[in-house]
Protein backbone atom coordinates (compact mmCIF):
# COMPACT_ATOMS: atom_id res chain seq x y z
CA UNK A 1 0.00 0.00 0.00
CA UNK A 2 1.12 3.30 -0.92
CA UNK A 3 1.49 6.38 1.61
CA UNK A 4 -0.07 9.71 0.21
CA UNK A 5 0.66 11.55 3.72
CA UNK A 6 3.78 13.17 1.55
CA UNK A 7 1.22 14.56 -1.21
CA UNK A 8 0.77 17.90 -0.22
CA UNK A 9 1.67 20.96 -1.39
CA UNK A 10 2.77 23.57 -4.04
CA UNK A 11 1.01 23.08 -7.69
CA UNK A 12 4.20 24.33 -9.40
CA UNK A 13 7.83 23.25 -9.24
CA UNK A 14 11.01 24.63 -7.91
CA UNK A 15 10.68 27.25 -11.09
CA UNK A 16 7.89 27.96 -10.77
CA UNK A 17 6.04 26.42 -14.22
CA UNK A 18 3.24 24.10 -13.56
CA UNK A 19 3.44 20.64 -14.61
CA UNK A 20 1.19 19.20 -16.65
CA UNK A 21 0.18 15.35 -16.52
CA UNK A 22 -1.10 13.53 -19.16
CA UNK A 23 -2.57 10.25 -19.22
CA UNK A 24 -3.15 8.29 -22.12
CA UNK A 25 -4.71 5.15 -22.66
CA UNK A 26 -4.34 3.30 -26.11
CA UNK A 27 -5.35 6.49 -28.37
CA UNK A 28 -7.83 8.46 -25.79
CA UNK A 29 -6.56 10.89 -23.41
CA UNK A 30 -8.19 10.21 -20.26
CA UNK A 31 -9.03 13.05 -17.87
CA UNK A 32 -10.73 11.49 -15.10
CA UNK A 33 -8.63 10.99 -12.17
CA UNK A 34 -7.87 12.25 -9.28
CA UNK A 35 -4.33 11.02 -8.41
CA UNK A 36 -1.52 9.38 -9.91
CA UNK A 37 1.90 7.96 -8.90
CA UNK A 38 4.41 6.97 -10.95
CA UNK A 39 7.52 5.11 -9.43
CA UNK A 40 11.30 4.64 -10.72
CA UNK A 41 14.29 2.86 -9.27
CA UNK A 42 17.75 2.68 -9.83
CA UNK A 43 16.72 -1.33 -8.25
CA UNK A 44 13.96 -2.21 -10.53
CA UNK A 45 13.71 -3.20 -14.32
CA UNK A 46 10.10 -1.64 -14.37
CA UNK A 47 8.71 1.53 -13.27
CA UNK A 48 5.39 1.29 -12.23
CA UNK A 49 1.97 3.56 -11.66
CA UNK A 50 -0.84 4.08 -9.27
CA UNK A 51 -3.76 5.50 -10.79
CA UNK A 52 -7.40 6.36 -8.79
CA UNK A 53 -9.88 7.58 -11.00
CA UNK A 54 -13.83 9.22 -11.03
CA UNK A 55 -15.73 6.70 -13.42
CA UNK A 56 -17.40 9.75 -14.85
CA UNK A 57 -18.30 7.57 -17.79
CA UNK A 58 -19.65 5.45 -15.72
CA UNK A 59 -17.50 1.98 -14.42
CA UNK A 60 -18.59 -0.63 -17.18
CA UNK A 61 -17.04 1.77 -19.65
CA UNK A 62 -13.80 2.75 -17.46
CA UNK A 63 -13.67 -0.64 -16.87
CA UNK A 64 -13.25 -1.05 -20.71
CA UNK A 65 -11.19 1.21 -21.06
CA UNK A 66 -8.46 0.29 -18.39
CA UNK A 67 -9.01 -3.75 -18.82
CA UNK A 68 -6.13 -5.50 -17.91
CA UNK A 69 -3.55 -5.48 -20.43
CA UNK A 70 -4.59 -1.81 -21.82
CA UNK A 71 -1.28 0.58 -22.69
CA UNK A 72 -1.03 2.89 -20.62
CA UNK A 73 1.63 6.45 -21.52
CA UNK A 74 1.58 9.20 -18.74
CA UNK A 75 4.25 11.95 -19.44
CA UNK A 76 4.78 15.69 -17.73
CA UNK A 77 4.64 18.45 -19.75
CA UNK A 78 6.79 16.67 -22.93
CA UNK A 79 8.84 14.13 -21.05
CA UNK A 80 7.11 10.93 -20.91
CA UNK A 81 7.63 8.97 -17.55
CA UNK A 82 6.50 5.68 -18.46
CA UNK A 83 4.54 3.41 -21.23
CA UNK A 84 3.23 -0.13 -20.20
CA UNK A 85 0.20 -1.83 -19.41
CA UNK A 86 -2.60 -2.18 -17.11
CA UNK A 87 -1.75 -4.84 -14.38
CA UNK A 88 -4.82 -4.50 -11.86
CA UNK A 89 -8.13 -2.87 -11.45
CA UNK A 90 -10.06 -2.37 -8.64
CA UNK A 91 -13.21 -0.58 -8.02
CA UNK A 92 -14.87 0.20 -4.59
CA UNK A 93 -18.10 0.98 -3.61
CA UNK A 94 -19.35 2.00 0.30
CA UNK A 95 -22.24 4.30 1.21
CA UNK A 96 -21.59 7.99 0.21
CA UNK A 97 -18.53 7.49 -1.95
CA UNK A 98 -16.88 5.11 -4.56
CA UNK A 99 -13.92 4.89 -6.55
CA UNK A 100 -11.69 2.78 -8.65
CA UNK A 101 -7.92 2.21 -8.39
CA UNK A 102 -5.62 1.18 -11.46
CA UNK A 103 -2.05 -0.02 -11.35
CA UNK A 104 0.72 -1.56 -13.88
CA UNK A 105 3.98 -1.62 -14.56
CA UNK A 106 6.35 -0.44 -17.67
CA UNK A 107 6.61 -2.66 -20.24
CA UNK A 108 9.68 -4.37 -18.65
CA UNK A 109 7.05 -6.28 -16.23
CA UNK A 110 6.56 -9.04 -19.02
CA UNK A 111 10.53 -9.75 -18.59
CA UNK A 112 9.79 -9.98 -14.97
CA UNK A 113 7.14 -12.23 -14.86
CA UNK A 114 7.82 -14.79 -17.83
CA UNK A 115 10.14 -17.68 -17.81
CA UNK A 116 13.25 -17.19 -19.95
CA UNK A 117 13.05 -19.37 -23.33
CA UNK A 118 15.59 -20.15 -25.32
CA UNK A 119 16.27 -22.96 -28.34
CA UNK A 120 19.32 -24.17 -27.05
CA UNK A 121 19.33 -22.38 -23.40
CA UNK A 122 23.26 -21.77 -24.32
CA UNK A 123 25.32 -18.59 -25.01
CA UNK A 124 28.58 -18.54 -25.91
CA UNK A 125 30.55 -15.24 -26.18
CA UNK A 126 27.76 -13.20 -25.82
CA UNK A 127 27.89 -9.76 -23.63
CA UNK A 128 24.71 -9.21 -21.37
CA UNK A 129 23.19 -6.87 -23.93
CA UNK A 130 23.39 -9.28 -26.62
CA UNK A 131 22.08 -12.45 -24.71
CA UNK A 132 19.62 -10.50 -22.91
CA UNK A 133 18.10 -9.21 -26.47
CA UNK A 134 17.78 -12.38 -27.69
CA UNK A 135 15.51 -13.37 -24.33
CA UNK A 136 13.44 -10.24 -24.38
CA UNK A 137 12.92 -10.21 -28.14
CA UNK A 138 9.83 -11.70 -27.99
CA UNK A 139 8.46 -9.56 -25.73
CA UNK A 140 9.38 -6.34 -27.20
CA UNK A 141 11.35 -5.32 -24.74
CA UNK A 142 15.04 -3.99 -25.44
CA UNK A 143 18.32 -3.88 -23.46
CA UNK A 144 20.03 -1.53 -23.46
CA UNK A 145 23.22 -0.14 -21.53
CA UNK A 146 26.19 2.77 -21.16
CA UNK A 147 28.54 0.52 -20.19
CA UNK A 148 31.68 -1.60 -21.98
CA UNK A 149 30.31 -4.96 -21.37
CA UNK A 150 32.78 -7.94 -21.91
CA UNK A 151 31.46 -11.27 -23.50
CA UNK A 152 31.09 -14.46 -21.57
CA UNK A 153 29.49 -18.02 -21.96
CA UNK A 154 26.25 -18.70 -20.27
CA UNK A 155 23.98 -21.30 -19.43
CA UNK A 156 20.41 -20.78 -18.70
CA UNK A 157 18.92 -22.15 -15.46
CA UNK A 158 15.82 -24.15 -16.24
CA UNK A 159 12.28 -22.14 -14.54
CA UNK A 160 14.13 -18.69 -14.18
CA UNK A 161 12.80 -15.02 -15.67
CA UNK A 162 14.63 -13.50 -18.10
CA UNK A 163 15.04 -10.81 -15.70
CA UNK A 164 16.51 -13.15 -13.73
CA UNK A 165 19.21 -14.59 -15.95
CA UNK A 166 19.94 -11.00 -16.69
CA UNK A 167 20.02 -9.40 -13.22
CA UNK A 168 22.37 -12.13 -11.48
CA UNK A 169 25.06 -11.69 -14.03
CA UNK A 170 24.91 -8.04 -13.81
CA UNK A 171 25.11 -7.97 -9.85
CA UNK A 172 28.25 -10.07 -10.55
CA UNK A 173 29.35 -7.19 -12.05
CA UNK A 174 28.79 -4.23 -9.87
CA UNK A 175 26.07 -3.03 -12.31
CA UNK A 176 22.06 -2.73 -12.14
CA UNK A 177 18.92 -3.27 -14.12
CA UNK A 178 16.81 0.05 -14.58
CA UNK A 179 13.38 0.39 -16.30
CA UNK A 180 13.46 4.05 -18.30
CA UNK A 181 10.67 5.98 -19.18
CA UNK A 182 10.17 3.88 -22.87
CA UNK A 183 9.89 0.36 -20.86
CA UNK A 184 13.55 -0.57 -22.01
CA UNK A 185 15.62 -2.20 -19.57
CA UNK A 186 18.97 -0.15 -19.12
CA UNK A 187 21.87 -2.17 -17.95
CA UNK A 188 24.18 0.99 -16.37
CA UNK A 189 26.52 2.11 -13.51
CA UNK A 190 24.29 4.31 -10.89
CA UNK A 191 26.10 7.97 -9.72
CA UNK A 192 27.44 8.45 -13.48
CA UNK A 193 25.35 11.57 -14.21
CA UNK A 194 24.09 15.17 -12.23
CA UNK A 195 21.56 16.79 -11.48
CA UNK A 196 21.61 20.49 -11.66
CA UNK A 197 20.99 22.69 -8.31
CA UNK A 198 20.62 20.26 -5.41
CA UNK A 199 18.09 19.74 -2.40
CA UNK A 200 17.99 22.32 0.52
CA UNK A 201 16.73 22.64 3.48
CA UNK A 202 14.68 26.09 3.88
CA UNK A 203 14.67 26.13 -0.17
CA UNK A 204 12.95 23.56 -2.26
CA UNK A 205 13.36 20.08 1.04
CA UNK A 206 9.82 20.41 1.93
CA UNK A 207 9.52 17.85 4.05
CA UNK A 208 12.81 15.07 4.69
CA UNK A 209 13.61 12.46 7.15
CA UNK A 210 17.12 10.29 7.60
CA UNK A 211 16.66 6.44 8.40
CA UNK A 212 19.91 4.52 9.94
CA UNK A 213 18.68 1.48 10.20
CA UNK A 214 21.46 -1.17 10.86
CA UNK A 215 19.15 -4.66 11.45
CA UNK A 216 20.56 -5.90 7.71
CA UNK A 217 24.12 -4.58 8.25
CA UNK A 218 27.09 -6.95 9.06
CA UNK A 219 30.73 -6.83 10.42
CA UNK A 220 31.60 -9.22 7.75
CA UNK A 221 30.49 -10.45 4.16
CA UNK A 222 32.00 -13.69 3.19
CA UNK A 223 31.09 -14.94 -0.81
CA UNK A 224 31.77 -18.48 -1.12
CA UNK A 225 31.71 -19.68 -5.19
CA UNK A 226 32.86 -21.97 -7.29
CA UNK A 227 33.82 -21.95 -11.38
CA UNK A 228 31.93 -24.54 -13.61
CA UNK A 229 35.29 -25.84 -15.31
CA UNK A 230 38.51 -26.38 -13.74
CA UNK A 231 39.59 -28.20 -10.96
CA UNK A 232 41.36 -27.57 -7.46
CA UNK A 233 40.82 -24.59 -4.62
CA UNK A 234 41.14 -22.23 -7.30
CA UNK A 235 37.97 -23.54 -8.95
CA UNK A 236 36.19 -24.99 -5.94
CA UNK A 237 37.40 -23.26 -3.35
CA UNK A 238 36.41 -19.28 -4.28
CA UNK A 239 36.30 -17.46 -1.23
CA UNK A 240 36.52 -12.91 -0.56
CA UNK A 241 35.52 -11.43 2.61
CA UNK A 242 34.70 -7.95 2.85
CA UNK A 243 34.86 -6.22 6.58
CA UNK A 244 32.18 -3.31 7.71
CA UNK A 245 34.76 -1.66 10.72
CA UNK A 246 31.28 0.45 11.73
CA UNK A 247 29.90 -2.74 12.66
CA UNK A 248 30.42 -5.22 15.35
CA UNK A 249 32.58 -8.24 13.57
CA UNK A 250 30.67 -11.22 15.10
CA UNK A 251 27.86 -10.21 12.46
CA UNK A 252 28.54 -12.09 9.80
CA UNK A 253 26.49 -12.88 6.70
CA UNK A 254 27.29 -15.89 4.36
CA UNK A 255 26.76 -15.09 0.41
CA UNK A 256 26.32 -17.93 -1.75
CA UNK A 257 27.54 -17.08 -5.50
CA UNK A 258 24.63 -19.51 -8.02
CA UNK A 259 26.69 -18.71 -11.28
CA UNK A 260 30.20 -19.42 -12.45
CA UNK A 261 32.66 -16.93 -10.53
CA UNK A 262 36.21 -16.22 -9.95
CA UNK A 263 38.71 -14.57 -7.27
CA UNK A 264 38.08 -11.04 -8.83
CA UNK A 265 34.26 -11.76 -9.19
CA UNK A 266 33.88 -12.83 -5.85
CA UNK A 267 35.85 -9.94 -4.08
CA UNK A 268 33.56 -7.74 -5.94
CA UNK A 269 30.43 -9.12 -4.80
CA UNK A 270 31.43 -9.03 -1.20
CA UNK A 271 32.67 -5.71 -1.75
CA UNK A 272 29.40 -4.70 -3.22
CA UNK A 273 26.71 -6.46 -0.94
CA UNK A 274 28.66 -4.72 1.80
CA UNK A 275 28.28 -1.36 0.27
CA UNK A 276 24.40 -1.89 -0.42
CA UNK A 277 23.44 -3.11 3.14
CA UNK A 278 25.21 0.24 4.29
CA UNK A 279 23.90 2.19 2.16
CA UNK A 280 20.53 1.28 2.68
CA UNK A 281 21.07 1.38 6.36
CA UNK A 282 21.74 5.12 6.02
CA UNK A 283 19.50 7.03 3.62
CA UNK A 284 17.55 9.84 3.65
CA UNK A 285 13.86 10.26 2.30
CA UNK A 286 12.62 13.50 0.79
CA UNK A 287 9.88 15.40 -0.55
CA UNK A 288 10.13 18.01 -2.96
CA UNK A 289 8.20 20.80 -4.98
CA UNK A 290 7.16 19.82 -9.05
CA UNK A 291 9.01 17.09 -10.40
CA UNK A 292 11.90 18.57 -11.84
CA UNK A 293 15.83 19.87 -11.18
CA UNK A 294 16.57 23.85 -11.72
CA UNK A 295 17.31 22.92 -15.20
CA UNK A 296 14.06 21.43 -15.83
CA UNK A 297 15.33 17.71 -15.94
CA UNK A 298 13.13 15.48 -13.88
CA UNK A 299 14.35 13.64 -11.19
CA UNK A 300 16.30 10.18 -12.24
CA UNK A 301 16.95 7.27 -10.32
CA UNK A 302 20.66 6.69 -10.66
CA UNK A 303 21.95 10.07 -10.77
CA UNK A 304 23.87 12.06 -8.28
CA UNK A 305 22.57 15.27 -6.22
CA UNK A 306 24.20 17.71 -3.72
CA UNK A 307 22.30 17.00 -0.61
CA UNK A 308 22.17 19.45 2.70
CA UNK A 309 20.03 19.59 5.91
CA UNK A 310 21.36 21.30 9.19
CA UNK A 311 19.18 19.32 10.95
CA UNK A 312 19.44 16.17 9.36
CA UNK A 313 23.14 16.32 9.55
CA UNK A 314 23.79 15.94 5.87
CA UNK A 315 26.15 17.84 3.85
CA UNK A 316 27.48 15.76 0.66
CA UNK A 317 26.28 14.39 -2.86
CA UNK A 318 23.70 11.45 -2.53
CA UNK A 319 22.22 9.26 -4.90
CA UNK A 320 18.92 8.51 -6.08
CA UNK A 321 17.83 4.93 -5.52
CA UNK A 322 14.07 5.61 -5.69
CA UNK A 323 11.79 8.08 -7.37
CA UNK A 324 7.79 9.17 -6.90
CA UNK A 325 6.21 11.62 -9.34
CA UNK A 326 2.53 12.40 -7.16
CA UNK A 327 0.49 15.08 -8.56
CA UNK A 328 -3.80 15.25 -7.37
CA UNK A 329 -5.79 18.47 -6.97
CA UNK A 330 -3.52 19.64 -4.48
CA UNK A 331 -0.42 19.90 -6.72
CA UNK A 332 2.94 18.20 -7.72
CA UNK A 333 5.26 16.44 -5.81
CA UNK A 334 8.41 14.20 -6.19
CA UNK A 335 9.47 11.88 -3.73
CA UNK A 336 12.90 10.62 -3.05
CA UNK A 337 14.63 7.66 -1.58
CA UNK A 338 18.68 8.96 -1.28
CA UNK A 339 21.64 6.68 -0.49
CA UNK A 340 25.50 7.27 -0.44
CA UNK A 341 26.92 6.71 -3.65
CA UNK A 342 29.30 4.32 -2.41
CA UNK A 343 26.37 2.14 -1.75
CA UNK A 344 26.53 1.72 -5.57
CA UNK A 345 30.17 1.27 -5.76
CA UNK A 346 30.41 5.06 -6.26
CA UNK A 347 33.71 7.58 -4.33
CA UNK A 348 32.76 9.44 -0.80
CA UNK A 349 31.83 13.41 -2.66
CA UNK A 350 34.35 16.13 -2.38
CA UNK A 351 33.21 18.72 0.10
CA UNK A 352 31.49 15.89 2.35
CA UNK A 353 30.51 17.81 5.32
CA UNK A 354 28.06 15.06 6.52
CA UNK A 355 28.37 14.17 10.62
CA UNK A 356 30.30 10.64 11.30
CA UNK A 357 27.13 8.91 11.51
CA UNK A 358 26.87 8.68 8.13
CA UNK A 359 30.15 7.28 7.26
CA UNK A 360 30.63 3.99 5.48
CA UNK A 361 33.65 1.68 5.41
CA UNK A 362 35.62 1.56 1.76
CA UNK A 363 38.08 -0.35 2.34
CA UNK A 364 39.01 -3.09 -0.58
CA UNK A 365 37.56 -6.71 0.40
CA UNK A 366 40.22 -9.79 0.87
CA UNK A 367 40.53 -13.23 -1.30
Amino acid sequence: MLDYGWMYGAATDVRGAPEIVTVMVGSDRYTSWKRVLISASIREAARSFHLEVAAETGAPATARQFKAGAEVDISANNDRLLIGYVDRYQPRIEAGSAGITITGRSKAADLIDSSAVHKTGRFKQKTLVEFGNELAQPHGVKIITDQTLAPFDHQITPGTTVFREIEKKARSEGLTLMGDADGNVVVTKAGTKRHAGGIFEGKNLKIGEADHNWSNRFGKYIVRAQRTTGHGADSLEIEALARDAKVRGNRVLVVVQDDDSDHRRAKKRAKGRRDRSAGAALCVNVTLPGFRDEAGVPWTPGWLVWTESPYLDVAQDMLIEDVTYGQDEQGSLTQLKLVDPRAYDGKKSKGNKSGDDWDMDDSEAEG
